[in-house]
């Protein structure tokens, strides 16, 4: 798309072995199965077209959308999307 970037764009991953793997080639000898995002996840690390910054579960905005939250943590993640809570009255 030929679209230029000042900065790498992250990849957040809340799986600290996963960030090994394809950070480090040596650890792919210990895992049983890579599939081939792995490799496209290595290959784009290598040419640092992307960055895997580690982001705790329990920070993990997308699971807003696929899990059920605490009223706290559900404002908080509604908050990173920027998004409003309707109150209905």
């Amino acid at each position: 798309m030929r679209v230029s970037l000042s900065h790498s764009p992250p990849m957040y991953c809340d799986n600290q072995s996963s960030i090994q793997i394809a950070h480090n080639s040596v650890f792919h000898e210990r895992t049983q199965h890579v599939e081939i995002d792995c490799h496209l996840t290595r290959h784009h690390l290598k040419y640092d077209t992307i960055t895997l910054p580690f982001v705790p579960s329990s920070l993990q905005i997308v699971d807003f959308f696929t899990k059920s939250h605490s009223i706290f943590l559900f404002c908080f993640l509604v908050g990173k999307l920027s998004m409003l809570v309707a109150v209905a009255s």
